[in-house]
């Protein structure tokens, strides 16, 4: 709570009506144009730790991991839908299984090590080729 110290209530509010509108925008464009969220969900989370005070050499390794943090929840349900109507292959699942956990690892090792400037590069990139 120290980081929001110097915050008034009225500042928070407008971080949180802030997020929630760019969550429904995130939800909208990829509902309507198949992106995913985290093209505008990014952005908005890296300007809101920048308000906030975050260390510039942490913000976007943040932004991207809050991001990608969302994920998971998402995908166990949508996981578990598809599983209750039988659309859920599960021998295609188990031979993905140590790749995408080597992936995960190996993906948060790299992003480590990499500066901010390179990780903001990297998403401009995706973004603009999206």
């Amino acid at each position: 709570m120290e980081l929001l110290a110097g915050y008034s209530l009225a500042q928070l509010a407008m971080f949180a009506a802030g997020l929630g509108v760019a969550g429904i925008v995130a939800g909208l464009l990829a509902g309507l144009l198949g992106v995913g969220g985290g093209i505008v969900i990014v952005p908005v989370l890296f300007q809101v730790f920048t308000l906030l005070g975050i260390d510039e050499a942490v913000r976007m390794h943040l932004a991207v991991g809050t991001s990608l943090a969302t994920i998971i929840p998402t995908s166990i349900r949508s996981a578990r839908a598809h599983y209750e109507k039988g659309a859920v292959d599960l021998r295609i699942l188990k031979l993905l299984a140590a790749p995408l956990v080597a992936g995960v690892l190996g993906g948060s090792v790299i992003a480590g090590m990499v500066k901010g400037e390179a990780l903001m590069a990297v998403f401009a990139t995706v973004a603009l080729c999206v």
